[in-house]
């Protein structure tokens, strides 16, 4: 008979763990990260519908550095699993799809692809066996400032 309450007792306070963990959950306020300028940086997936932050697992593929800015003017929204920051309302985000083509197409300064090795710069981050974990996105002024040359492969 005590045999029998002892395990009635573990299971009472098993139960009561588990009563007060949610609770405790549902006390706490909900918080929502918000971004002070559309400039912070956030990466997106090459077939991807969401941005990420920078060590999110969905990275593991593919990982382009975007501005928060213009991935919401793509119409990416935050992923659900990293929760990166969300465009504060304040920062004017109006950028269509459209307009972010543009805005890219008419930079002369635009974003490459850098590898953590190798004298070129390209296109993509997994160009060849171009590990796109440890590729860094620069400008193709600095690549050249560098003495990057142009990848053959992915031009």
């Amino acid at each position: 008979m005590l045999r029998i309450k002892a395990r009635q007792l573990k299971y009472y306070i098993c139960a009561m763990a588990i009563i007060v963990a949610s609770l405790a959950g549902l006390a706490l306020p909900k918080m929502e990260v918000l971004a002070a300028n559309g400039s912070t940086t956030v990466y997106t997936t090459n077939t991807g519908k969401c941005y990420h932050n920078d060590g999110c697992s969905s990275l593991s593929k593919s990982k382009n550095q975007t501005t928060l800015e213009k991935a919401v003017g793509k119409g990416l929204t935050p992923c659900s699993k990293c929760k990166p920051p969300k465009l504060d309302s304040s920062s004017n985000a109006t950028t269509s799809k459209a307009s972010v083509t543009t805005n890219k197409a008419t930079t002369n300064d635009a974003l490459v692809w850098k590898s953590a090795t190798g004298s070129c710069y390209h296109s993509k981050n997994n160009c060849g066996k171009m590990n796109p974990n440890k590729a860094k996105q620069i400008t193709e002024s600095d690549a050249k400032a560098q003495g990057l040359s142009k990848c053959s492969k992915c031009w």
